[in-house]
């Protein structure tokens, strides 16, 4: 028994949302946190679970819009399209869990922030490239075989 249908976008979105997060934020705790601390894989979690709930909200609602603006360019549509879904997801990923690992605004905040920012933007535009077909085709794997009504 597989996943019905009509669950098959939420259930990409979900998919994408986890397994994006998941790499985000372990990178972007690393570099906030100075490595691989004791209280890394909690701080990492703690991340990831703010993250994918942000993320999660961002990708139900933002890339058909994104399309939308993409579809005006002829040629480069796809990067146009990676280009500004990374950059929003990015920015606000990444000043989220600035905030949170920083335990508020401290002073320098902007240059932890943008620091953070760079790098989770270079990781989510490579994997924004891969990552939808990948995980496409593993929904398309669940997606329960309806029969058809005679």
């Amino acid at each position: 028994m597989g996943i019905h249908p009509k669950y098959r976008q939420l259930t990409f979105v979900s998919m994408m949302s986890l397994i994006m997060t998941f790499i985000m934020s372990g990178i972007m705790t690393y570099v906030l946190e100075g490595g691989f601390l004791p209280h890394f894989v909690s701080a990492w979690m703690r991340d990831w679970g703010i993250a994918f709930v942000i993320a999660f909200g961002l990708n139900l609602f933002l890339p058909s819009r994104i399309r939308k603006f993409a579809s005006k360019f002829k040629k480069g549509q796809l990067v146009v399209y990676v280009f500004i879904a990374s950059l929003i997801m990015t920015l606000i990923l990444s000043f989220v869990l600035t905030a949170v690992s920083m335990h508020g605004f401290i002073p320098n905040f902007t240059t932890y922030w943008a620091g953070a920012w760079r790098v989770a933007f270079s990781i989510v535009f490579l994997l924004n490239f891969f990552l939808p077909q990948l995980v496409g085709k593993l929904v398309a794997r669940m997606v329960a075989k309806t029969p058809k009504l005679t």
